[in-house]
């Protein structure tokens, strides 16, 4: 017996109820954005691998449905902004800033499954390209805030933070490429919990060892390090083994020498800041708070640092324009050490979470500030851009039942009599179709007896019944299969009399 074959590990399948009330989501909040001015727009699924890069650094790439197929690289779209931003290029560079574009697909991410995480899910959100960087962020913000609204969803937390007080930070310290790259990305474990830190920290200790714990492919690495260092570190170097009685055989060995200390001083720096760096970070977090106290004594950090206080300006600014909109100050949280996970925010990032009937907290959406994002894929100049995306699956078990739209059912069954009044009986259905009611056709072909049993099955409240009599006078016998009643009923009238409120048996 061969195999049966099963669903993929973290996929789901959405059965009609899930997907009815999925759709219902999906279009109330499109036309509430398309009120806003923002116009629906798609992206194909598959795309080039290179586009992503900008978005996951190495750290991300091995969650991301990456592949090669006659010779092209590519990748099942892990988000939706870097296609967003692809089709701007594509279509709209000529056209005047702001524009504004909303979207809803499925996205996907190779991630461990949970509790409403799926490895794909449907993505709906908006983009925003153009604009002065408080407006712009503050309607994002605001119309997250009102689509939770909109659906009923009241009980939220909307987090903030702002990447550019730990980027500037970053900056600060001279790392190399990849250790800043590696910290903004690990910025979101630190931020989510005392286990997130514990991980982020033996990555970076994993990454950037102590010099007690000695690598094994240590000479192949200060080989790869030549150039590294500059030529006067170098030029030192070698002026001060001149002046030590040490016999090195011949100039390359010489030149190994130097080359392995100096990558070994360095990586020692390297470290050094790595960790002062992950201390700030866990100031940062500490301060996480409800606004306006918490905002001094993130002032007062950034003082003690030496740090530009305009991100918390502009935050300030947000959090007023906010609160003027209707969310409530004990909903607001600031976090400074929020990540988000990918690399290409500059400026505003924000989440918002909320619990569940059963107390499971889950992020409902996220978005923020990425202004470099353009010319990392192809534009020749950056443009302002923002925008944020929820996850359907999950504002799904938030709303109220007395919300969402009943079920479509089935109200009536027509049965032909014999096989050779299958053809009225499709055109009795087509007719009541053009007339509005929901009806299916007995296509088992095993006479009136049996197709009753199939609606009784089925629980379809209403049976018609067709055969030669009722195609003579373009009828229908409607049987009542709650009492039993009959009545032949002509096709034109059909909606006048089988009703319209849902009926089962």
């Amino acid at each position: 017996m061969k195999k049966r074959v099963e669903r993929l590990r973290g996929m789901h399948d959405t059965l009609p109820e899930a997907y009815q009330h999925q759709r219902w989501v999906t279009d109330s909040l499109s036309t509430f954005l398309a009120q806003a001015g923002y116009a629906t727009v798609d992206a194909p699924i598959l795309e080039y691998s290179d586009l992503f890069l900008s978005s996951f650094g190495q750290e991300l790439w091995q969650n991301l449905y990456a592949f090669r197929l006659h010779q092209r690289d590519l990748c099942l779209r892990p988000e939706y902004t870097a296609s967003i931003c692809r089709l701007y290029l594509d279509h709209y560079q000529q056209q005047p800033l702001p524009q504004r574009f909303q979207y809803a697909g499925p996205i996907f991410r190779y991630e461990a499954p949970g509790r409403n995480r799926y490895r794909q899910h449907t993505q709906l959100g908006v983009e925003l390209f153009g604009g002065q960087t408080i407006f712009a962020d503050a309607e994002i913000v605001q119309l997250a805030c009102d689509m939770l609204q909109k659906l009923h969803i009241t009980q939220y937390r909307l987090e903030l933070g702002h990447i550019g007080v730990a980027s500037g930070f970053i900056k600060r310290l001279r790392l190399d490429d990849h250790a800043a790259r590696l910290l903004l990305s690990l910025m979101e474990q630190i931020s989510r919990s005392e286990e997130g830190e514990r991980a982020a920290q033996a990555r970076l200790e994993a990454l950037y060892p102590g010099n007690t714990a000695e690598e094994q492919s240590e000479d192949t690495t200060a080989r790869g390090a030549k150039g590294a260092v500059s030529e006067l570190e170098t030029r030192f170097m070698s002026s001060l083994l001149n002046g030590i009685s040490i016999s090195f055989g011949d100039d390359a060995v010489r030149n190994e020498v130097v080359e392995r200390f100096l990558w070994k001083v360095g990586r020692g720096e390297q470290r050094r800041q790595i960790l002062h760096a992950l201390e700030f970070m866990r100031a940062l977090h500490a301060l996480s708070g409800s606004p306006p106290l918490v905002f001094d004594e993130l002032r007062a950090l950034l003082a003690r640092y030496e740090l530009d206080e305009q991100p918390l300006a502009e935050l300030e600014q947000l959090v007023a324009i906010v609160e003027q909109c209707g969310v409530h100050q004990q909903q607001i949280v600031l976090n400074l050490s929020l990540g988000r996970g990918v690399s290409y925010y500059t400026g505003l990032v924000f989440e918002i979470h909320a619990r569940d009937e059963d107390g499971f907290e889950a992020q409902l959406c996220g978005g923020g500030r990425y202004d470099q994002l353009m010319r990392a894929i192809g534009s020749n100049r950056d443009i302002n851009a923002c925008g944020f995306a929820f996850g359907i699956e999950r504002l799904l078990p938030l709303l109220s039942q007395n919300d969402l739209p009943k079920n479509e059912y089935t109200q009536a069954l027509v049965i032909p009599v014999s096989q050779s009044d299958v053809p009225y009986a499709l055109q009795v259905a087509r007719s009541a179709r053009l007339q509005g009611l929901r009806i299916e056709v007995d296509v088992n072909g095993h006479g009136v007896g049996a197709g009753l049993k199939v609606a009784v099955k089925k629980q379809i409240a209403l049976a018609m019944i067709v055969g030669e009599n009722e195609q003579r006078i373009q009828g229908v016998t409607l049987r009542d299969l709650q009492t039993g009643e009959e009545r032949v009923t002509p096709v034109d009238a059909l909606a006048e009399i089988v009703p319209h409120k849902e009926q089962r048996l």
